[in-house]
């Protein structure tokens, strides 16, 4: 099948950013013919993936390479430098509709994740008269989350819809998506089940036997990044060589503010732009993994934990529920500075209790979110949104 994907962000490295990379080079890898349509991205996230590493043939205003047998096409949004910041907030759809539209002709499916460039990816579809597959990941109850009126209109415009969650996927049938279109499929790890665990402790000057609290994700202020750092008093009063470390790119918010400068200490310790290696250090070496947040459809970082061995702490909200069994391969809480700490001080009190739920977390990700059984349940949503488009368009 040709497929077209399109999405803002399209990278190895990321939540969204790396599922939609995963579906497409997995997807390429099967034999279908996968195409990418996403933004040129920014220098920092150009440092994450550096698409002038593969050779791009570039244009005025897009430039064309090949990853991993995916045709990836970045696209400079309309605008100038005002719509390129415009577009990095992906409140609004700046793609160029006439590009997208001839990347598009020649396609059989095109498949949004996360709503970035939404609004284009429907009306290409409907202009081409293309089936169109839709990734939401909405975070209900969230600005900008993708649950008003005019979400769901433009999600009953889709061939089909898939979620990562069976409660996402009652969340949508609940607001008049046609069951029968969505499809539950969840996501893979995108990890190794191994890491320079050593090495990690050693570029931060982090003892052997320090407990290490790990948050790997965008500094995104929902997530509950700000809480895990409330947590830290709370947990160095019994363990002080504990370290606190945080990978990932700014969010909103950390973009002009430093939440980090109130909290200096050599204990807290934050990095930007870790590779697919260092991510994977950084798990082996940790002792647990935290992000308390209040808005997930899933949570990747939760999987790529249990990857490793390692017990999770996670928000307690319908999504997270599903994904994490409370006391059993984890904990949800409460986005509470005290909750947190407590979760976390149970995990170090008991590290033998901690060990057999990173293992019981390890063994639920074999059993459920295999890469494998993954792409299974998107090819089964592409093979829905065809038929679908086929007996709309014999109606």
């Amino acid at each position: 099948m040709k497929l077209l994907f399109t999405k803002r962000g399209f990278s190895p490295v990321g939540g969204s950013e790396s599922l939609a990379y995963q579906f497409a080079v997995r997807l390429a890898a099967r034999g279908h013919d996968v195409r990418v349509v996403c933004a040129w991205p920014a220098e920092k996230e150009e440092t994450a993936y550096r698409g002038a590493a593969f050779d791009p043939i570039v244009h005025d205003d897009h430039r064309v390479f090949v990853d991993q047998g995916v045709q990836v096409v970045q696209v400079k949004p309309r605008g100038g430098i005002l719509g390129k910041a415009a577009d990095a907030t992906t409140l609004v759809d700046l793609m160029r509709g006439e590009l997208l539209e001839r990347y598009a002709e020649d396609r059989d499916l095109i498949h949004n994740v996360g709503r970035e460039y939404l609004d284009s990816s429907v009306d290409v579809a409907e202009e081409l008269d293309i089936p169109l597959v839709l990734t939401p990941l909405a975070h209900p109850g969230q600005f900008h989350g993708g649950d008003t009126a005019a979400d769901f209109g433009r999600y009953r415009r889709a061939s089909a819809i898939t979620t990562m969650t069976d409660w996402e996927r009652d969340w949508y049938a609940a607001h008049a998506i046609d069951a029968a279109r969505i499809v539950t499929t969840g996501m893979g790890p995108n990890a190794t089940a191994g890491g320079d665990a050593a090495g990690f402790r050693a570029r931060y000057r982090i003892p052997d036997t320090a407990p290490i609290v790990l948050y790997v994700g965008r500094k995104e202020r929902y997530k509950g990044y700000i809480q895990l750092l409330d947590a830290t008093e709370a947990v160095w009063r019994r363990y002080p060589d504990t370290r606190f470390v945080f990978l990932g790119l700014p969010g909103f918010y950390s973009t002009f503010f430093d939440d980090f400068r109130r909290y200096a200490d050599e204990r807290v310790i934050h990095g930007e732009n870790a590779t697919a290696p260092d991510k994977d250090a950084a798990l082996e070496a940790c002792s647990l993994f935290a992000m308390p947040s209040r808005h997930e459809t899933f949570g990747l970082g939760y999987l790529e934990a249990w990857l490793h061995g390692k017990p999770v702490i996670g928000g307690d909200i319908p999504a997270l529920r599903e994904v994490i069994d409370h006391d059993h391969d984890g904990f949800v809480v409460r986005q509470r500075a005290a909750e947190v700490a407590a979760a976390i001080l149970r995990l170090l009190d008991d590290p033998a209790t901690a060990a057999a739920m990173g293992e019981r977390g390890r063994a639920k990700v074999v059993e459920r979110w295999s890469w494998g059984a993954v792409i299974d349940r998107v090819e089964a949503a592409h093979a829905i949104a065809t038929a679908t488009e086929r007996e709309t368009t014999a109606a």
